[in-house]
């Protein structure tokens, strides 16, 4: 599952022009230099061009560990600046957890890039988009009260007289029908009593009353 996820993911990378898309998936989502990249494209995508960050640029294809602790820390203020995670946790730049939740990280956040790139408006900031679809969604669930309010007649009489008075609760038919099925029972007792008193004789002449 986990894999076919991270194979969507560099599917919307490679959409999103990512130039290192189809670079191996555990480069991805472990960390190191290929991680660190790929996270701080989708960060300054998120940014726009208001960013307050300045994007460092790194030459090679490695980092002595003080460089390498300085862009941890540096991704990880970003990414608690845009609301990823509530603190400035170096942790999950590095990736930490399953496979599974590494790769459940990064989908959240190329799904964010894809969803601010794509947005109904491209001037529209990611909170200005969010207000939008709240107000979306806020008008259809208003929509749908009007819809299915009392004076809209969508449904058949019966239907609307089982909604006005419900159906009694099953353990309350179960306690009546047990006691007609007693009754029925002491009736029946009675009736044989009866035959037992009187024979029925099939050749007796019987007089209209």
């Amino acid at each position: 599952m986990a894999a076919r996820q991270m194979e969507d993911i560099q599917r919307k990378l490679a959409m999103l022009n990512y130039p290192r898309a189809n670079a191996p998936a555990q480069s991805l989502l472990f960390a190191g230099m290929e991680r660190y990249a790929l996270l701080e494209w989708l960060f300054f995508r998120l940014l726009g061009d208001k960013s307050p960050f300045s994007q460092q640029s790194t030459q090679g294809d490695a980092m002595d560990r003080d460089e390498e602790t300085s862009r941890i820390q540096y991704l990880a203020e970003i990414a608690k600046f845009l609301g990823i995670t509530t603190t400035i946790d170096t942790e999950a730049i590095q990736g930490r957890g399953s496979y599974e939740d590494r790769t459940e990280m990064l989908r959240l956040i190329v799904d964010l890039v894809e969803a601010s790139i794509y947005a109904d408006n491209p001037e529209w900031s990611i909170d200005e988009q969010i207000a939008k679809d709240i107000q979306l969604i806020d008008s259809i669930a208003e929509k749908q009260a009007q819809i299915f309010s009392e004076e809209c007649k969508l449904f058949p009489a019966d239907v609307q007289i089982q909604s006005i008075y419900p159906l009694p609760d099953v353990s309350e038919l179960e306690t009546k029908l047990s006691e007609q099925s007693k009754i029925l029972l002491n009736l029946q007792q009675k009736v044989d009593d009866l035959a037992s008193k009187h024979a029925y004789n099939p050749d007796e002449e019987y007089a209209g009353v």
